[in-house]
């Protein structure tokens, strides 16, 4: 009766290799005929091209234009202290913690994204878009945020 798990071995019964040793529990058995697990790696010439082009992009947009003044510039109307009124829920704590984790959340996108597509076999040009995309959804949010705040701070 054939075990539901047969050895790839074409001859069963002539077993030349030797039980892993004792004193070596981390490495696994290998007979000779394995190869070694190779990493390939899926990559498109156009792909990697945007990629580069639109992190490039991105980065001048953050330093060399006023694009982070007009996105997070409503931070500037941010009340601090204990002069603010009270806000309904604290909601107004929640400011900058949006902000930051939206910044450092689209860093991490633009920047370890690309590796994680490199490693699955994605297209990478996404990230960059999307790093975009949560740089907006943040000014958005916190435009809200401050705005409401507003109100109750005078």
């Amino acid at each position: 009766m054939a075990s539901p798990h047969q050895p790839d071995d074409p001859s069963p019964g002539d077993r030349t290799t030797s039980p892993p040793a004792l004193d070596e529990p981390d490495q696994p058995a290998q007979s000779d005929h394995e190869a070694p697990r190779v990493l390939r790696l899926r990559i498109a010439a156009w792909d990697v091209v945007c990629t580069v082009t639109l992190l490039v992009l991105l980065v001048v947009l953050a330093t060399a234009t006023t694009w982070p003044t007009r996105l997070f510039g409503f931070l500037a109307k941010v009340c601090e202290g204990d002069t603010c009124g009270p806000v309904p829920f604290g909601i107004d704590y929640y400011i900058h913690p949006v902000v930051w984790g939206g910044i450092g959340a689209a860093i991490a996108a633009a920047g370890i994204g690309p590796f994680v597509s490199l490693l699955k076999g994605w297209y990478m040009s996404f990230w960059p878009v999307l790093a975009l995309a949560i740089l907006m959804v943040t000014s958005v949010a916190g435009f809200i945020l401050t705005t409401f705040s507003e109100r109750y701070w005078l």
